[in-house]
C-alpha cells in the first residue's frame, strides 16, 4: 500500500507540473461585479479585455472573476460589498449611494459638459488635483467617468416647451440630477437600472432621463430592451451621472507591488476608454433614432433650451450651498471642474 500511494502521488505530481499556468489556482482572485449586462459595450469592450490584460500580464497569478449585473448582487448594493470585502471590484454608479460622493456630484450638475470624453477628463484630474479623492477614502480608485450627457425619454408625453415637463414623473440616475429636474417642476423618482423596465411598463414614472446608447442595451421588460418602452426623445443633453470602477482598500494594500502595478498599467481604459466608448455610441444611436419614424423627436429651440437653463440655474447654488454645510468649498470645486470642461474643449478645436 504504501509503494502504490507513493506511486499515485507521484503520478499526481506529474500531471499537475506538466499543467499549463493558466490551469493553475491562481495567487488571488479578485471578484468584479458590475452593472453592466452581458453582451453590451462596456461589459465586452472595456470590462471584458481589462481583467483579460490583467490575468495575462500577471502570468495568471490574478484571477479576475468578472460577472455582468446580478452576478454578484443588486446594482445598488455593489459598492458596499466591495467596501465591506464581499466582493473585490465593482463598477457601479456613485448615486446609487446617496450623501457617500458629495464632492463627485460636481459632475452631475446640469448643463457641466457635452460629451463623456470632456466630462471624464475633468473628472479624473478634480481626483488627481485632490478636490474629490476624500469621496474615496475607503476604496482603490481603478477608474472614474461620466456618460454623455442624458436626453429625456417619454412613453408617450411630448413638449414643445419647458412648462409641458411639468408633472411629469420622471425615473433620476441620482439626487443631484434629481433636484435639478425638480427645478423643471417634474417629479424625479430614483429608481435602480435594473427596475427601470418595469417602472416604465407599468406607469410608475412617464419619463426617464438616460442616455440615447443605453436605451439599446439596458434591460426592459422581458427580454426587450428600454428603447421599446419609449416613444418620445426629447434631444435636451441635460446631465449625466458619474460612475467608478473601484477596489476594495484592504485587498489592494495585500497585492505585491509588482501586481500592484499590473492592474494599475491596464486602469487607464476604465476610465478613458469608457468615455470614448460611450460618446461613440451615443452619437450612433442618435443618429439611428432620428431617423426612425416611429420615434417622436424633439429638438429644442434656443428659447426653450435658454428657458430650461434659468430654470435649473438655482439648483447649482442649492448644491453650493449644500457643500458649504458639509464643509466643503463648493464654489471652488464648481469653478475648478467648469474650467477643466472649458480646457479639455478648447484643446479640442
Amino acid at each position: 500500500m504504501t509503494f502504490r500511494r507513493s506511486l499515485l502521488a507521484a503520478c499526481a505530481a506529474t500531471l499537475l507540473g506538466g499543467l499549463p499556468l493558466s490551469a493553475q489556482a491562481a495567487d488571488f482572485v479578485l471578484r468584479f461585479g458590475s452593472i453592466n449586462l452581458s453582451g453590451t459595450p462596456a461589459f465586452e469592450q472595456v470590462l471584458a479585455p481589462f481583467a483579460r490584460k490583467v490575468e495575462e500580464a500577471s502570468g495568471n497569478r490574478i484571477e479576475v472573476a468578472l460577472k455582468p449585473m446580478g452576478g454578484y448582487g443588486k446594482p445598488a448594493d455593489l459598492f458596499n460589498m466591495t467596501e465591506h470585502g464581499d466582493i473585490e471590484i465593482a463598477a457601479t454608479v456613485q448615486g446609487y449611494n446617496p450623501g457617500r460622493f458629495p464632492r463627485s456630484s460636481v459632475m452631475e450638475l446640469p448643463m457641466m459638459f457635452d460629451t463623456a470624453k470632456g466630462g471624464t477628463e475633468a473628472m479624473w484630474k478634480l481626483y488627481k488635483e485632490g478636490l474629490i479623492d476624500q469621496d474615496y477614502a475607503s476604496v482603490k480608485v481603478l477608474g472614474l467617468y461620466v456618460l454623455p450627457p442624458y436626453g429625456i425619454f417619454t412613453s408617450g408625453r411630448s413638449m414643445q416647451t419647458a412648462r409641458d415637463l411639468r408633472g411629469m414623473r420622471i425615473r433620476t440616475p441620482g439626487p443631484t440630477v434629481g433636484l435639478a429636474l425638480a427645478r423643471l417642476g417634474m417629479i424625479p423618482l430614483g429608481i435602480p437600472v435594473d427596475m427601470i423596465g418595469e417602472s416604465l411598463s407599468n406607469g410608475t414614472v412617464d419619463a426617464i432621463t438616460y442616455g440615447w446608447d443605453s436605451l439599446t442595451t439596458s434591460k426592459g421588460v422581458g427580454d426587450g430592451r428600454l428603447i421599446d418602452l419609449v416613444k418620445v426623445a426629447i434631444d435636451v443633453n441635460f446631465a449625466a451621472p458619474a460612475l467608478m470602477v473601484v477596489m476594495n482598500r484592504a485587498k489592494w494594500e495585500a497585492l505585491p507591488p509588482d501586481l500592484q502595478a499590473v492592474i494599475e498599467a491596464h486602469a487607464g481604459a476604465l476610465t478613458h476608454g469608457n468615455a470614448q466608448l460611450r460618446d461613440e455610441g451615443e452619437a450612433a444611436t442618435k443618429a439611428r433614432m432620428n431617423a426612425d419614424p416611429k420615434f417622436v423627436k424633439v429638438t429644442l429651440t434656443d428659447e426653450t433650451r435658454a428657458d430650461i437653463e434659468k430654470a435649473v440655474t438655482p439648483a447649482i447654488a442649492d448644491w453650493k450651498a449644500s457643500m458649504t454645510r458639509q464643509g466643503i468649498d463648493g464654489e471652488r470645486l464648481y469653478a475648478r471642474a467648469r474650467e477643466l470642461v472649458r480646457q479639455f474643449h478648447t484643446a479640442q478645436r
